[in-house]
C-alpha cells in the first residue's frame, strides 16, 4: 500500500477561488486527501469519522445542499469507503473556499476607501468592519456592516445592492448613500442618509415597517415598534456624511457617542466622569479639525472640563 502523500498541484479552477495567502494551506489540504484517497481505512473508523464530518458539513451548507449519503448505511467495500472519504474530504475543503467570507477593516486613527468586486466602492469610517462573500456581484450583491459606519457609491446593476447592520437591511439598486450602524453605543441604531438615488430601510423585526428614502432623507430605526423615523432637513443629511470629507459634526447626540467616534477617529483614549456626562445630549461642529484635543476643547468649553492623560483624556463635569 502506498504510504506517501500525493504532490499533484491544485486544479486551476480551485486556485482561481483563492486569496494568495490561502494558497498554502488548501494545497496541504488538498494534497492531504489525495493520500487519504488512496488508503484503506477499516469501515468502522470510517463510520466513526463520517459520523463527526457530516453534521459540519450539513450545518455549513444548510439549505443549498441536500443530504444524499447516510453514514450507518456506507458500502463495505474498502475501495467505496476510501472514495467516499475523500469526497467528503474534498467537499469539506470546497466549503471552507467558497464560505469564507471577505473582510475589510478601517484601523482606528484611518479612514480607508475600498472597490467591490461589482466595481461599487465603499469608504469606511475609522474602527469601521464589513464583511462580503466570495461571489459577490455574481448572483447577489450583499455586504454585513459588523460595525462602523460606510458611505457608499454603489454600481447600478440589475442584481440588489443589499447592507445589512443588526438591526437593519438597506436595499438599493444604484445610489450613494451613508450607513452608521454602531452596535454597542448609547441608543444604538442604524442610521442611513441618501446623496443620490433611492433606498429602502427595513427593520430586521418587522418588515412591514420598511420605509422608502429619496435624496436629501435621512432615516434611523426604532426600537418601539414603530416605523423608522425620516428626516428630511439637509443639516441632519450633512452631519451624518461630514466624516467623508474629514469634518466632524454631530447634533443632539450623547457626549458618550462623540467620544467613542472621537477614540476612533484619532485612535485616543477617552475617559468620562460620570454616567450622567456620558448620555449628556452635546452638538458639535468642526469642519477639518487637527486633532482630537481641538474636538474636545470645543465641547468642554460649555459642558465640561478635561485633561490630557497617558494615551488621552479625561473628561470631568465642571467644578
Amino acid at each position: 500500500m502506498n504510504t506517501e502523500p500525493y504532490h499533484s498541484p491544485l486544479p486551476s479552477e480551485v486556485q482561481f477561488e483563492l486569496d494568495q495567502t490561502e494558497i498554502a494551506d488548501t494545497l496541504e489540504a488538498w494534497q492531504l486527501s489525495e493520500w487519504y484517497c488512496s488508503q484503506e481505512p477499516p469501515l468502522s473508523e470510517f463510520r466513526q469519522m463520517g459520523t463527526g464530518m457530516w453534521p459540519a458539513i450539513e450545518e455549513a451548507t444548510r439549505p443549498r445542499l441536500t443530504r444524499i449519503f447516510t453514514w450507518q448505511h456506507a458500502p463495505r467495500t474498502t475501495a467505496a469507503v476510501a472514495m467516499a472519504a475523500c469526497i467528503a474530504v474534498i467537499l469539506a475543503i470546497g466549503i471552507t473556499i467558497t464560505q469564507q467570507p471577505t473582510s475589510v477593516t478601517a484601523p482606528f486613527g484611518d479612514q480607508i476607501t475600498h472597490e467591490l468586486p461589482d466595481g461599487s466602492s465603499i469608504v469606511l469610517n475609522s474602527g469601521t468592519h464589513v464583511q462580503y462573500k466570495k461571489n459577490f456581484g455574481k448572483t447577489s450583491r450583499e455586504l454585513v456592516l459588523r460595525e462602523g459606519e460606510i458611505f457608499l457609491n454603489v454600481v447600478p446593476n440589475s442584481t440588489p445592492f443589499v447592507v445589512e447592520s443588526f438591526d437593519a437591511q438597506t436595499e438599493v439598486l444604484g445610489t450613494s448613500f451613508n450607513v452608521r450602524s454602531w452596535p454597542d453605543e448609547i441608543d444604538a441604531a442604524t442610521h442611513v442618509s441618501v446623496s443620490s438615488g433611492q433606498v429602502k430601510v427595513i427593520p430586521l423585526t418587522a418588515s412591514e415597517l420598511a420605509v422608502t428614502l429619496t435624496a436629501g432623507q435621512s432615516a434611523q430605526v426604532r426600537h418601539d415598534g414603530q416605523r423608522p423615523l425620516v428626516i428630511e432637513s439637509i443639516q441632519d443629511l450633512m452631519q451624518y456624511t461630514s466624516w467623508v470629507n474629514g469634518s466632524f459634526k454631530f447634533s443632539r447626540r450623547p457626549l458618550g457617542n462623540v467620544a467613542e467616534e472621537i477614540e476612533r477617529r484619532y485612535d485616543v483614549e477617552i475617559t468620562i466622569g460620570s454616567p450622567a456626562l456620558e448620555t449628556l445630549s452635546i452638538g458639535v461642529l468642526k469642519e477639518s479639525p487637527e486633532s482630537a484635543e481641538e474636538i474636545i476643547r470645543d465641547i468642554c468649553a460649555l459642558h465640561c472640563d478635561y485633561r490630557a492623560v497617558p494615551g488621552g483624556f479625561a473628561l470631568e463635569a465642571k467644578k
